[in-house]
């Protein structure tokens, strides 16, 4: 080694003991600077006179040295307190509040050098943002946001000139409301560089952008959700020339872009977020001015049109969002107005309007990761150059009008494919049985594509699955065994619409009881399992009832039968434990609507406490309602028990399950009164909203989505109008009630006119009688009300009249009387005599019997009586002249049966006449 090398590391070596000795010296200074005695007393005055703390969360505020005190940092040179947090932990879930009004002055002015103060995620209740915090002139970062204040925004906030970072975000917070009518003081914070305002009512302040465009150092600005509605406006000069975030989601804008705004003169904007903002009209090709922009939101809005060709000016774009808008036109030309230095990875084109055929080109885009055609009109066969897309994770192209088959060689170079949708087209998915994936998919939607007709081999592979939908796939035969192996750790399974049959296997519920598969196979996060409309037979295995995850469950349409398993037996002793052992309490929709099942109504269900939706029509089940139905499915929606064999009484405690919208109990044996108490369904008070209970099972139509995904669920079957309609997302609104064709006697309830929200009433093919009553037209939503085939009685109210929405109306077979009420609603009904049939006492239009006088009385059972003697009486007269009538003509029409006929009759004549003459004869010789 030469001197000069020797040198090098002498000096290195030097150098290291002087930093060595530095850190050291700095360290022991850290520890023997003490908080300053004054501050830390302001703090203690601050914990004591201005605070509420319940939880103790500032128990380790007392000692000497406050700079070890939680959420306090001093500064390792003066030790004057630099930071206070008092964000609330998550792990004691614990808050503290401010004490008095308005917190003009607090002990915390003394801490002359506070930069840092964080209250973020506490709950202050609504209390307005403390005065004091505008005096505290020396803070650099401020942040209070999600901690639940209320009121105006102070404007002294405008004193903290020396502020750096705002964050007043409400985001999340429902129960408080905070805004600001004037953003005069904003300016004065000519240093900040941070401001978040999410969620802040801004509505009143119209002068906004003008406001912050006077902020030149700020380079982030979050206006979410503020309620800025007037139209985007264009400063003469831009002075937001570091601005590089620019967040305006949520605002309602009601505007185009147009060619003169705020955005395209902001030269070092990187990111803009203005999607559901109202925007309309198509994009301004002044969209190319932002040359550094990287990431572009403008989805759901209602542009309109395809991008502008200055779209390939972004060459640095790397995040793009038009999804959800009305953007139309070929799908290539769109893809060739994109940058050419692919650098896009994210490009979301959903629920659009784009149309024609995918070019081989799409390929060129090499780096996306994340691609987003589906709710669009494409066509056409898939193009081989999609292979191309190597990095692609998430490729989702369903609900198009494609067609033609994918192969191995469409899918062969995506290594890193874990979302695949390539549902409701017209595709065929062909590959080889030994065929290996080289990607290990965690969603799979190949919903209404052609799978079939044998389960596809080349799934066995995808162990990673966590949710599968081959619903409608042409797939027939039995599920195979590696199925069910491949699947254990799935969430979700659609297997619904196809041809599968065979005998329900234990696998599909959990552990196995017999079979060739493990013994130790389960299903432990499997919450939907889908397979209506298939040709599944045989029992419920007992291990369904070990399914603890298991949510939304809808074997509806199968060829299920026996007896549903007592969950609350053990299937090897056949013996009742002490207590019952389903695991099914996260249960919220059962489907099994269609099958065979027999046995009383189903005691596992006690333990589901959020089942909201419960489909056991169209079956066997027989035996008396428990009343226990009331109480322990507190959540019930949804409850449909019609063509059964249930008998017994309606048990009034139905009426205390307050968000029940939908009772169906026809085609039953159910006998006794309608109980009263049924006018008390909470749920058929109010008109359906889009957050109550059934509106849960509208949610499981969504499909997939960016986060999560649901199953689309089986059609339910309403009997309503006259006729039986298919609903799915729309049964939320659906306020039903459905107890015909039962054996029930006696009134219809009197307060039935306190379920305003019903749509639908029938109560038909029973033994009620009594009055219709005349709250009737008091139920304003009414859209079908059927009492026919009863035994009612009196006049047709009046108020039948005033039922606005009524499209069906069946008032048959009872004894109603007097003049038909008219209405504009009711002479607009159709088929309107059927209506009517059956009760003789009516009278008036559209009935051809005329009202006079005496028929407004009423008919008596004596009148009914003569009524029927002359019907019969002219029924026997009108069949006697038939049959004479008959014979004439066949006298007239055949000659020859006519002379032998009278022939007959002439000999019989005679053979009598004789007869009597000779008996006369005999009879006067015998007086003599």
């Amino acid at each position: 080694m030469d001197e000069r090398s020797i040198l090098v590391h002498v000096l290195i070596a030097t150098w290291f003991l002087v930093f060595l000795q530095i850190q050291s010296t700095t360290a022991a200074s850290a520890r023997s600077v003490l908080c300053i005695p004054h501050e830390r007393d302001a703090l203690l005055a601050f914990r004591v006179g201005g605070l509420d703390d319940p939880d103790d969360y500032l128990s380790s505020w007392q000692g000497e040295d406050c700079c070890h005190w939680k959420g306090i940092r001093c500064s390792n040179r003066t030790g004057h307190v630099v930071e206070l947090r008092l964000r609330s932990l998550e792990d004691v879930r614990s808050s503290i509040r401010f004490r008095g009004g308005n917190q003009r002055s607090s002990p915390l002015l003394d801490l002359k050098n506070l930069r840092t103060l964080d209250l973020r995620v506490n709950n202050f209740d609504g209390a307005p943002i403390p005065e004091f915090i505008g005096g505290l002139k020396s803070l650099r970062y401020l942040y209070i946001s999600g901690s639940k204040f209320g009121g105006r925004v102070r404007p002294q906030l405008g004193n903290l000139s020396m502020l750096l970072y705002l964050d007043l975000n409400s985001s999340g917070v429902h129960d408080s409301y905070i805004y600001s009518t004037d953003l005069s003081w904003l300016p004065r914070l000519t240093t900040l560089e941070y401001l978040d305002l999410s969620n802040v009512n801004l509505s009143a302040a119209t002068d906004w952008a003008h406001v912050v465009n006077k902020l030149p150092s700020l380079v982030t600005l979050n206006l979410r959700f503020c309620g800025l509605q007037n139209v985007i406006p264009s400063p003469v000069n831009v002075n937001l020339t570091s601005l590089e975030y620019l967040d305006l989601y949520g605002n309602e804008f009601s505007s185009p872009l147009g060619a003169n705004n705020l955005f395209w003169g902001l030269p070092s904007l990187l990111q803009l977020d203005m999607g559901m903002c109202g925007l309309q009209g198509s994009i301004p090709e002044e969209v190319g001015n932002m040359t550094l922009i990287t990431r572009l939101y403008l989805n759901v809005n209602n542009l309109t049109g395809t991008i502008p060709t200055t779209f390939k000016n972004l060459h640095n774009l790397e995040v793009l969002w038009l999804n959800e808008n009305n953007i139309y036109g070929p799908i290539a030309v769109l893809l060739e107005r994109l940058p050419t230095e692919n650098r896009l990875h994210e490009l979301l084109l959903y629920e659009n309007n784009l149309s024609g055929k995918l070019p081989n080109q799409l390929g060129h885009l090499r780096n996306l990761t994340f691609l987003d055609l589906s709710n669009n009109w494409l066509s056409g066969e898939l193009p081989t150059g999609i292979s191309e897309l190597t990095k692609s994770t998430d490729l989702l192209i369903g609900f198009n009008k494609l067609d033609g088959t994918i192969t191995e060689t469409h899918l062969a170079k995506m290594t890193s494919l874990n979302n695949l949708d390539l549902s409701d087209n017209s595709l065929s998915m062909v590959f080889q049985n030994s065929w290996v994936p080289p990607f290990n998919l965690e969603i799979a939607d190949f919903r209404s594509c052609k799978l079939g007709p044998k389960f596809p081999e080349w799934l066995r592979s995808q162990n990673s699955i966590y949710v599968l939908d081959i619903s409608n796939t042409s797939i027939a035969g039995a599920i195979p065994h590696w199925f069910w192996i491949t699947f254990s750790r799935a969430g979700h399974l659609v297997l619904s619409r196809n041809q599968i049959s065979g005998r329900l296997s234990p696998a599909m519920f959990g552990k196995m009881e017999a079979g060739p598969l493990p013994s130790d196979f389960t299903a432990p996060i499997l919450s939907a399992l889908i397979l209506f409309r298939n040709s599944i037979s045989g029992r419920i295995p007992y291990s369904f009832c070990q399914m603890k995850e298991i949510e939304f469950l809808d074997m509806a349409g199968n060829l299920l039968e026996g007896t549903f398993p007592n969950c609350g037996e053990e299937s090897n002793t056949r013996s009742l434990p002490s207590k019952n052992t389903s695991k099914l309490e996260k249960l919220k929709v059962l489907n099994l609507n269609g099958n065979s099942l027999l046995g009383e109504f189903p005691e596992f269900v006690q333990n589901c406490q959020e089942l909201f939706l419960l489909d056991l029509s169209y079956n066997q089940f027989y035996g008396n309602l428990p009343t226990w139905i009331a109480y322990k499915l507190p959540s019930l929606a949804f409850l449909s028990l019609r063509s059964n064999m249930f008998s017994g009484h309606i048990p009034p405690q139905l009426a205390n399950l307050k968000d029940l919208q939908y009772l169906d109990i026809a085609y039953n044996n159910m006998s006794g009164t309608i109980p009263e108490a049924l006018v008390n369904f909470m749920a058929m008070t109010h008109n359906p909203a889009d957050n109550d209970s059934l509106s849960d099972y509208s949610s499981y139509g969504g499909g997939f989505d960016e986060v999560d995904f649901v199953p689309y669920p089986d059609t339910l079957s309403v009997v309503t109008k006259g006729q039986q309609l298919e609903f799915m997302t729309d049964i939320m609104y659906m306020v039903n009630l459905d107890l015909s064709c039962n054996n029930l006697s006696g009134h219809l309830p009197n307060g039935i006119a306190k379920l305003v929200a019903l749509r639908s009433l029938n109560m038909s093919w029973n033994h009620l009688s009594g009055t219709i009553p005349d709250s009737i037209g008091g139920v304003h939503a009414l859209e079908s009300l059927d009492l026919s085939h009863n035994e009612l009685s009196g006049e047709i109210p009046s108020s039948l009249s005033v039922l606005t929405s009524l499209s069906h109306l069946n008032l048959s077979y009872n004894n109603l009387e007097g003049m038909i009420p008219s209405g504009n609603q009711l002479q607009a009904l159709d088929d309107q005599p059927s209506i009517y049939i059956g009760n003789p006492g009516l009278c008036g239009p559209p009935l051809l019997k005329n009202c006079s006088e005496t028929d407004f009385t009423g008919a008596t059972p004596e009148r009914h009586k003569g009524e029927d003697e002359i019907f019969l009486s002219l029924a026997v007269g009108c069949g006697y002249a038939m049959g004479l009538w008959a014979i004439f003509c066949i006298f007239l029409f055949k000659k020859n049966w006519g002379a032998v006929c009278f022939a007959f009759s002439d000999c019989l004549y005679d053979r009598v006449y004789v007869q009597v003459a000779l008996s006369w004869a005999f009879l006067t010789r015998k007086k003599l």
